[in-house]
């Protein structure tokens, strides 16, 4: 139940009378004073959810006792009315914090009416007020101490209004110290000096970023880019940046948020992981024979320059081939050879015809073996095919009297 403190120098009978009326029409709990000097003593005595004062009191009036109300940090719904229809007197109310200014006269039924409907919307207000900022506060708090990842917000005037655990501990900056502060204070926190940074571009788009970002996604205000920095605490660092507007109440914009990520061994390993590749690429292409890569399907992933030799495919016609169309014979390439790597056999000098682009037949030896992941999961095949004509005279001799290869008389071996 609202409990609402009515304030009026009316005689007694007419106040209590009030009172009744307010009780039955609105069902609240009415407590009435006939001056604000013992209003205040009311108030002092326990909370209430609603004042209706008039103006014209003796004594404190009813803008000096609103006044003293506010002034003591009481936010409590506070309703002034007067019989004196002055605009001044209804300006100052709002001024000094009225909820609502309201005047007598007029039909009395209708003005209880209109007193009762102020009074349960300003409790209402005030009530989503109070959730609203316990959930500010909530929502802050946890904001403020998550652990990951250093994250930072600025108002529509790029002040500092929101600075975690986790972006002290990568600045070194606490977040009483740059609470509340512009001017690009939390560039210098970050990058040593006060300058635009990929968050401003939320702000306004017309901004020059001297900085070197690699922009990964630009979309509608939100941006998603790596940058090299050297922090103020002097250490350096691949970041990761990820900034976002913010929206407020009614989805209106009221700043922006931006999230770092410290991704240096990551890009160190990436580093690593593509040296290692072109240093792989390279063997690869510098050997004379022709190599493969195939994966668990049997499609063809990589080649070297040889293999194309081969061929007389192109490296991009090759790359997503089946390994097996390659041949005259594609069963034997795909049980007898692939499927027997995939299971984890090693094989060597397995015979096979190629069919080249322009239709020759080809003889080559095949040697392949398994490629696995550090669990031991065979991943692919690793081919070398050996052209046949490619070999030295006494090793194709050998094998055309073995009949490895039928067609050695025909190609005047």
């Amino acid at each position: 139940m609202k409990h609402v403190l009515l304030v009026e120098d009316d005689p007694p009978v007419l106040l209590k009378a009030t009172e009744l009326t307010l009780e039955k029409m609105g069902g609240f709990e009415v407590t009435g004073v006939v001056n604000a000097e013992l209003a205040i003593d009311e108030i002092m005595k326990r909370d209430y959810s609603a004042i209706v004062s008039d103006y014209d009191m003796p004594g404190m009036d009813g803008l000096e006792f609103l006044k003293t109300v506010r002034d003591s940090d009481n936010d409590t719904p506070f309703i002034i009315f007067t019989g004196k229809g002055r605009e001044e007197i209804a300006i100052k109310a709002y001024e000094q914090g009225a909820d609502h200014y309201l005047q007598k006269g007029g039909d009395t039924k209708s003005l209880f009416y209109e007193i009762i409907q102020k009074i349960n919307t300003s409790v209402e207000k005030k009530q989503i007020k109070r959730e609203l900022e316990i959930s500010r506060k909530l929502y802050a708090n946890i904001f403020n101490h998550l652990p990951d990842p250093p994250t930072f917000v600025i108002d529509n005037n790029g002040q500092v209004i929101g600075w975690n655990t986790a972006i002290e501990a990568l600045t070194g900056v606490r977040r009483e110290d740059i609470a509340g502060k512009g001017n690009y204070a939390y560039s210098e926190a970050i990058y040593g000096e006060k300058r635009p940074i990929l968050i401003d571009l939320v702000l306004d788009p017309t901004l020059c970023i001297e900085d070197d970002y690699r922009i990964i996604r630009c979309d509608d205000g939100y941006f998603t880019a790596e940058k090299k920095v050297a922090l103020s605490n002097g250490r350096k660092y691949d970041i990761w940046v990820k900034v976002s507007p913010m929206l407020g109440e009614n989805n209106e914009f009221s700043g922006a948020i931006a999230s770092l990520r410290d991704i240096t061994s990551k890009k160190k390993a990436e580093d690593k992981i593509r040296r290692a590749n072109d240093y792989n690429r390279s063997l690869i292409e510098a050997h004379i024979d022709p190599l493969v890569t195939i994966d668990g399907n049997g499609t063809i992933t990589d080649i070297n320059e040889a293999m194309e030799k081969l061929t007389g495919y192109h490296h991009d016609s090759l790359a997503g081939m089946y390994f097996f169309d390659l041949f005259t014979d594609p069963g034997k390439a795909r049980g007898g050879v692939h499927k027997r790597v995939m299971e984890g056999t090693r094989l060597m000098d397995v015979p096979l015809q190629v069919r080249t682009a322009t239709g020759k037949e080809s003889g080559i030896l095949f040697f392949g073996s398994p490629y696995i992941n550090g669990d031991g999961e065979v991943l692919g095949v690793f081919a070398e095919l050996h052209d046949v004509l490619s070999l030295p005279g006494a090793e194709r001799e050998m094998l055309c009297h073995g009949k490895v290869l039928q067609k050695c008389v025909s190609d005047g071996w």
